[in-house]
């Protein structure tokens, strides 16, 4: 009989599971991987530790004794838990530009500067064209959800802010205007002959 434990999804709570929405794919992109990996309850992170990453016994050992004696942060070990599975999954270089952009967004609360690039198109388009022709949501009624749940937010050129409510945009969005949806996903919208410049 080969026994092995049950891995417990990032809730906490539940097996890990893709119907439950409390996984991480080992298909995910980097940031969603290290993202979902930092979220996870402190609790898991031993167990997360011994059975998805190779680091040696010694070192989860003293993983161990730091946090049985709280003598270490544990977001410094989800950092290391999450730096491991990016690497395992897509490569150390992409783990180090996971991490530092985890701690420019997430920690020190800026916008990332490299991000995914979206075409203005030339014809009038509602939040919700340009929500699903970013990519942000797989379909118009994805769109409206998010919208709906206040989890749809724009970027204005300057600074400025501002959580997208109701059906339509009352604003005009511009070269430089970066849509997010929710923590992790940024998206700048660009004029078609000024790709690449902010």
């Amino acid at each position: 009989v080969f026994l092995t434990p049950l891995l417990l999804g990032t809730d906490g709570k539940w097996k890990m599971s893709k119907s439950l929405g409390n996984y991480i794919a080992i298909e995910d992109e980097p940031n969603e991987m290290y993202g979902k990996t930092m979220s996870t309850p402190d609790h898991l992170i031993l167990d997360y530790l011994e059975l998805l990453t190779d680091i040696p016994d010694e070192e989860l050992e003293e993983a161990k004794r730091q946090l049985a004696a709280d003598s270490v942060n544990p977001m410094d070990l989800k950092k290391r838990l999450a730096h491991e599975l990016v690497t395992q999954f897509h490569s150390l270089q992409i783990a180090e530009w996971a991490n530092e952009y985890f701690t420019k967004v997430f920690q020190k609360r800026e916008t990332p500067e490299k991000m995914l690039e979206y075409t203005l198109p030339t014809h009038f388009a509602t939040i919700f064209d340009l929500l699903v022709g970013t990519g942000l949501a797989k379909s118009h009624s994805e769109a409206k959800r998010l919208v709906s749940q206040g989890a749809v937010d724009v970027i204005f050129p300057n600074g400025d802010e501002r959580t997208v409510t109701g059906k339509e945009l009352k604003f005009t969005l511009t070269h430089g205007s970066v849509i997010k949806v929710g923590k992790r996903r940024f998206v700048r919208l660009v004029d078609a002959d000024r790709r690449g410049q902010r």
